[in-house]
């Protein structure tokens, strides 16, 4: 019998999956291969699960950056593709947090 996926380990899995898409497509677009409609987007998916839903541009922004820095950090192992996974979920997490505490 399959046991459930915990939501974190659901979300784990969407960003690995999103890391191992922005490497790949970065790679593209530092050949000059750009807007690719091919492209898969996991972002509001992602961000829905961890709750970082308010539509702002700063929520997007700061999103970004961590999905992207951590994106080019993983290497063409499982390991460090969950390694990165895991630190942009506890940035994510972190920055729920914050939230919460100032009421926002």
């Amino acid at each position: 019998m399959h046991q459930l996926l915990t939501k974190k380990e659901i979300t784990l899995q969407l960003i690995k999956e999103e890391l191992k898409s922005r490497k790949f497509f970065n790679a593209l677009l530092d050949l000059g291969l750009d807007n690719c409609p091919y492209q898969s987007n996991l972002d509001d998916l992602i961000m829905n699960f961890v709750g970082l839903n308010d539509d702002a541009d700063e929520t997007f922004d700061f999103y970004y950056d961590v999905m992207d820095r951590h994106g080019k950090l993983i290497t063409a192992n499982k390991e460090s593709i969950g390694r990165q996974a895991l630190e942009a979920y506890d940035e994510l997490m972190v920055e729920i947090k914050r939230r919460e505490s100032k009421g926002l």
